[in-house]
């Protein structure tokens, strides 16, 4: 662990679950060194078989590791990020995964951006998915406004996890990851922000995401869609459309193959805003 001088309040501490790292963890870590801020990688080892050491070897950021002896699920690994960064007073937290690379400016700008809206306190942005070669595979485009995720969020995806940054104090608030929804954890703690703070998106894209057809999300998918529907069902809002509509697609995406949901999402277009901002 390296350790430099930091004014903790003005830190973002980048929190990174990881299990069983198969290579892609270093140009994850180098991905953070572009931008002109302080920061802090909190990276959570949640039980790997082989423990994680050397990673500040990749970047010259501090690197913090904290370690599950057993694999807990990323609920626990997120968590124990999140106890760590709290108790040590850093006032930003920024998400990123595993194989998942920051564009430049990606953190300067997200800070930046909470920095002149006090109002908003969790922010997201446009997200790119590429593959192992370095082909994009597609990109989204999210609603901007408050109004316009909360509507969303009802019906699909309105941030996504690896390219949020929030401010720490909304812990005090809304509290840390339930374990009740594996899977679909980070779509939990979203509705819970937001009905108590204002979010937003920026229209950059500013994270780029491994496309991995054996990823954990996918192998994963039936227990993500019934964690996602059992979240949809709790913020039901019989006034509100989107929530009918969130619910049958659910259901309807239990009988459809996942590869089908990539190809679609390639059809529509590289390039697509889920709702109006």
């Amino acid at each position: 662990m390296r350790r430099c001088m930091h004014n903790d309040a003005e830190t973002i501490a980048v929190l990174v679950p990881v299990l069983d790292d198969r290579g892609t963890l270093p140009s994850t870590l180098r991905s953070l060194d572009h931008d002109d801020v302080d920061v802090v990688v909190v990276v959570v080892d949640d039980g790997s078989a082989t423990p994680l050491a050397g990673l500040a070897a990749y970047t010259r950021r501090e690197v913090v590791v904290l370690r599950h002896e057993v694999n807990r699920g990323i609920e626990h690994a997120l968590n124990t990020g999140l106890e760590y960064i709290r108790g040590r007073g850093v006032g930003y937290v920024a998400r990123l995964d595993n194989g998942d690379r920051c564009v430049p400016g990606r953190l300067e700008k997200q800070l930046a951006f909470l920095r002149s809206n006090t109002a908003v306190h969790l922010v997201g942005s446009a997200v790119e998915w590429r593959d192992d070669t370095g082909r994009s595979r597609f990109t989204r485009v999210f609603p901007r406004s408050h109004e316009g995720i909360v509507a969303a969020l009802h019906h699909t995806t309105a941030l996504i996890h690896p390219s949020v940054m929030f401010r720490t104090s909304i812990l005090d608030t809304v509290g840390t990851y339930s374990t009740r929804y594996p899977a679909a954890e980070d779509l939990e703690l979203f509705w819970r922000v937001a009905r108590r703070h204002r979010v937003a998106n920026l229209s950059e894209t500013l994270v780029i995401t491994r496309f991995d057809p054996l990823g954990l999300s996918i192998r994963r998918r039936r227990r993500q869609l019934v964690s996602t529907l059992r979240v949809q069902l709790r913020y039901f809002d019989p006034t509100a459309v989107g929530s009918y509509y969130g619910i049958a697609k659910t259901l309807g995406r239990f009988l459809v193959p996942y590869g089908w949901v990539v190809a679609l999402k390639r059809l529509v277009g590289m390039r697509r805003e889920v709702a109006p901002a």
